[in-house]
């Protein structure tokens, strides 16, 4: 292959604060020059471990300034180490060999090593720098509010105008809203998405007496079902769901937010009147159901339950026919296909997958959230358009093919022509839910207080009564947004 792909770069870790490093306004405050202080000196430190000096940089510089080429740089998180075998590094690397700008650019591929709340830490210390700053970015869309306050995202609202796929409904328009603020500005290419919705095991809801078919109407439904697994099949969990503080977005999106929608009651952020509902009934009867779960031992070991990586006793539980019902996103057959880290032959005949019904089978009946993740232009970077240009050459179906199936996500554009896409195992019923997905509140504050809504889980399921959970929860995001932002 043609091509100069300069060696990954790993970024010092270091550690910083939510709201650390944020440009923008002139001076700096002595926390923050003290911050920045401390920064430059454990870049000196990772630098001297590596051999890598001040001289190198100008060495590169110059290097660029010699060959006539344009430096790209861009950044993804490589959660795995899988380094050239990821598929985000096949999708770059093919787009690149594709692109008719290859001669002119050099492309620097800068995965970085690390959990996601690892990665969004040293990303952001690196946006708030120009000298350190990618110019591609991979950005969890839950995050998008908050970096573009902080100044670490750029307004690509002008190069989609151009952009004809942009325009031609070739996106799900649900999803481009996603990346939009209130006013529609743009500041980011959609890659991904999902929903959610119940896995269950047909072995074990065969023993259980439980229909192959089964498709609750009710959160009371779901319950019973778990009782009833509990009763018949002893050395089975009957449910499994994200509920650890360290589990992060996992907590708040993928379980939290899946009962909250589902109650009827005020959502997590009132759009309408831009306030943050901390109180409600809504909030208890979620929190309620999920301790019941934990309460009366239908949930597993609170030791696997409390693990940041939960997940993975889920997954293993469920191919071992040691679990029934999963609430779970739709990448979850990436877990058992072949070549995945759970794969379970004929997993495809052995487990349904169903939508999540609302509490009392009303407000449409059921529910699902939809997140996904996004291509963005970094606001310091030097080549914004060039950035945007190859943003726009990795989402062309035959490079981006490579991220759908690699990632097991749902595709944020039409696919059609792919039947490995389209014949994916429950393609067709989690794709369908996106019709009436929820999504995350488009407010730069989210990011803080999920954390806390990941807190208040943990809480009520290790033994907190619900109405305290919420209570503290409550104080808790009314210190992050103040109490003119706290609906009454």
């Amino acid at each position: 292959m043609k091509k100069k792909l300069v060696g990954m770069i790993l970024t010092a870790a270091m550690v910083v604060t939510m709201t650390a490093g944020c440009g923008g306004s002139g001076g700096q405050s002595s926390n923050e020059t003290a911050g920045s202080q401390k920064a430059a000196e454990e870049t000196a430190a990772t630098q001297k471990e590596t051999g890598e000096t001040a001289a190198d940089e100008e060495t590169k510089a110059g290097s660029e300034a010699s060959t006539g080429k344009t430096k790209l740089s861009i950044t993804y998180v490589d959660s795995s180490g899988e380094g050239e075998n990821s598929y985000f590094h096949k999708e770059i690397a093919q787009a690149y060999e594709g692109w008719d700008k290859k001669d002119q650019v050099e492309l620097d591929i800068r995965p970085i090593v690390a959990t996601e709340s690892d990665y969004f830490t040293k990303v952001q210390l690196q946006m708030a720098d120009a000298s350190t700053t990618p110019d591609i970015y991979f950005e969890d869309t839950f995050r998008l509010s908050a970096d573009v306050a902080a100044g670490y995202i750029a307004d690509i609202t002008e190069y989609t105008k151009n952009y004809e796929d942009w325009n031609n409904d070739s996106y799900l328009e649900a999803i481009k809203k996603g990346v939009m603020d209130p006013d529609g500005n743009v500041y980011g290419i959609p890659c991904s998405t999902d929903s959610r919705g119940l896995l269950y095991n047909k072995e074990v809801f065969k023993q259980a007496g439980l229909p192959d078919d089964w498709q609750p109407k009710t959160w009371d439904d779901i319950l019973s079902a778990c009782r009833t697994i509990k009763e018949k099949c002893p050395d089975v969990v009957p449910m499994w769901f994200s509920a650890p503080a360290a589990g992060g977005e996992s907590t708040t999106m993928n379980t939290y937010e899946m009962f909250l929608y589902g109650t009827g009651e005020n959502p997590l952020y009132n759009e309408s009147t831009e306030k943050w509902v901390t109180r409600s009934q809504g909030i208890e009867d979620s929190l309620g159901f999920m301790k019941t779960i934990f309460d009366e031992e239908l949930g597993g070991e609170i030791s696997e339950r409390m693990d940041a990586n939960e997940w993975q006793y889920g997954a293993d539980y469920m191919r071992q026919d040691k679990l029934g019902i999963y609430l779970m996103g739709s990448w979850f057959a990436t877990f058992f296909q072949e070549g995945g880290n759970y794969q379970w032959d004929g997993y495809e005949e052995k487990v349904g997958f169903v939508p999540m019904p609302t509490q009392k089978g009303d407000n449409g009946g059921y529910i699902t959230m939809s997140g996904g993740w996004a291509w963005t232009v970094t606001k310091l970077s030097k080549n914004q358009e060039l950035a945007f240009e190859f943003i726009t050459e990795l989402m062309k179906p035959d490079n981006f093919k490579l991220h759908v199936v690699g990632s097991g996500a749902l595709p944020t554009r039409d696919m059609s022509d792919y039947p490995e896409i389209t014949g994916r195992p429950f393609n067709d019923e989690a794709t369908k839910l996106l019709g009436e997905a929820k999504f995350r509140p488009k407010n730069e504050k989210y990011a803080e207080v999920s954390t806390h809504i990941a807190q208040m889980v943990e809480a009520a399921v290790t033994g907190t009564e619900p109405k305290d959970a919420m209570e503290t929860f409550a104080t808790s995001v009314e210190s992050i947004v103040g109490k003119e932002n706290i609906q009454e």
